[in-house]
């Protein structure tokens, strides 16, 4: 058992140092309402990877994916069929983001044109920048940590350890929470970075959000077209096959 716990800090501690989500992080403390709102993201990431870890080792992703490739082969069509009418969907909010830029641009040079006070537009853009709620850190996280287990090559060798070894229930429940414990500890020592270096921090995502925004009428039709793009012609490809 001390090998197995020493292997587990090894490779949680290999695991921890994950850029994707460190990056996640650092971008979403900038748009939450309060710092502490931090926790739904970070929680989410390692209970998702807590969950991935039980599934995997009782065997259970073998039994979802079976249940996932009996409803394709049964609802194929009803499944592409709603892909491509998403892909639609996709393409007709590109048109209203477009729009919706051009009636924001003619309204901030009406703005202009009546105020240049420079103070009140950097409290509306901080006001705009905190809007990430906790449900949506929730989902970004249980996001980002799902997409990324199909790379986690650390994990990947972690479970497979726990396979080469007759372990209890407890056993295994100790070693993942321990694991996932250690992986979240650089997101937990950002969040309290953070709030120590708070004002410094919030100057910089100013700073972000400004540059981001300055593109965000080209990036966000251009993202969400591309989207429903790869909808339609892959719905497409399938339904005439």
């Amino acid at each position: 058992m001390f090998a197995l716990t020493i292997s587990t800090i090894l490779t949680s501690a290999a695991d921890s140092l994950n850029p994707i989500a460190i990056t996640q992080q650092f971008v979403l403390q900038g748009m939450v309402k309060k710092p502490k709102h931090i926790w739904f993201f970070i929680l989410a990431t390692g209970i998702t990877n807590l969950i991935g870890g039980f599934l995997a080792y009782f065997g259970l992703v073998n039994v979802i994916g079976r249940f996932f490739a009996e409803i394709m082969s049964n609802h194929a069509q009803t499944i592409f069929t709603a892909e491509l009418i998403l892909g639609i969907a996709f393409l007709i909010a590109v048109c209203y983001l477009i729009q919706n830029a051009k009636i924001k641009t003619l309204q901030k040079q009406i703005a202009s044109t009546c105020s240049s006070d420079e103070e009140k537009e950097r409290e509306e853009a901080v006001g705009k920048i905190k809007s990430v709620s906790p449900a949506a850190l929730t989902v970004l996280g249980i996001g980002a940590t799902i997409s990324e287990l199909a790379t986690a090559l650390p994990y990947f060798a972690f479970l497979a350890i726990l396979f080469s070894q007759p372990l209890t229930f407890l056993e295994v429940s100790f070693l993942l929470i321990l694991y996932n414990l250690i992986y979240m500890s650089p997101l937990m020592v950002l969040y309290f970075v953070y709030t120590k270096a708070q004002d410094k921090f919030d100057a910089l995502y100013l700073l972000i959000k400004k540059q981001i925004t300055r593109f965000s009428h080209v990036a966000a039709p251009t993202l969400v077209g591309l989207v429903g793009v790869v909808l339609v012609a892959h719905s497409v490809s399938l339904l005439l096959a």
